[in-house]
């Protein structure tokens, strides 16, 4: 198949408009988990009146800024999380295709960022008190990982990394409950997973700090917000770093 430079930027637009709407639905997905309700029925509807929403309220970024951040029907605001969180799907997803082009490193990449993304928006917003969405979320992304990489990762620095990630968790669960701790050693995990070595001591340090402060009730909080950032410049980084392959005017297979 031909493929040019021309059709590269054509895909890199499709998707960050798929990744909107793939945003719109994660937004779905986190919402309702918290309450333990189905992703698909019923339709959605504004949070505060219960209006069901059609068509033109749901188009991802853009009805959240043409309605102002309001309910088109109660008038009552909407959360900013709307739009942000399709916003940076939406970048996830083109900037993957943007740095790997068609085939299985920008699957196993998008997807494994796309959920590292969706459980830390689950991480802070701090209403899902279960184990099962962080536990797999490491599955996942230990399998897609381990595809999208050249060389064994199944080596002692993976040990080292779950050892660190139960310390953090530990620390961090400190009177807390345990999902505290589940929820703590994901977003430890995840990160050095997917980030290069030379990072580590930083993000060793960094955890292990914000860990120790979560166990006060007036910092919990303030740390949990930094903990979340980084985790978005984590996203970001481990795309930028990723090897690119593409070549163009030319036949891939």
């Amino acid at each position: 198949m031909l493929y040019t430079e021309s059709m590269h930027w054509f895909f890199t637009v499709f998707f960050f408009v798929f990744g909107s709407l793939l945003g719109s639905f994660s937004n779905v997905v986190v919402l309702r988990m918290a309450i333990s309700r189905s992703v698909i029925f019923p339709p959605s509807a504004c949070p505060k009146c219960n209006h069901q929403l059609h068509a033109k309220d749901l188009i991802p970024i853009f009805s959240w800024l043409f309605l102002r951040g309001k309910c088109r029907y109660c008038k009552e605001p909407i959360s900013i999380q709307y739009p942000l969180v399709e916003s940076f799907m939406a970048i996830i997803l083109c900037f993957s295709f943007f740095k790997t082009g068609p085939g299985l490193p920008f699957i196993c990449l998008a997807s494994g960022m796309a959920i590292w993304f969706v459980v830390s928006t689950i991480f802070i917003r701090g209403e899902v008190l279960k184990h099962q969405p962080f536990f797999w979320a490491i599955v996942y992304s230990i399998g897609l990982k381990y595809f999208l990489s050249e060389t064994n990762i199944f080596n002692i620095n993976f040990l080292l990394i779950i050892a660190l990630a139960i310390l953090v968790g530990l620390i961090a669960s400190i009177r807390n409950s345990w999902v505290e701790f589940t929820r703590w050693s994901c977003l430890a995990f995840i990160p050095f997973l997917y980030l290069p070595p030379n990072l580590y001591p930083y993000l060793a340090a960094i955890s292990l700090l914000l860990a120790s402060f979560n166990f006060s009730k007036t910092k919990s909080n303030k740390v949990k917000w930094i903990l979340y950032f980084i985790q978005l410049a984590g996203i970001i980084t481990n795309i930028y770093l990723t090897p690119t392959k593409l070549a163009f005017i030319g036949y891939i297979n």
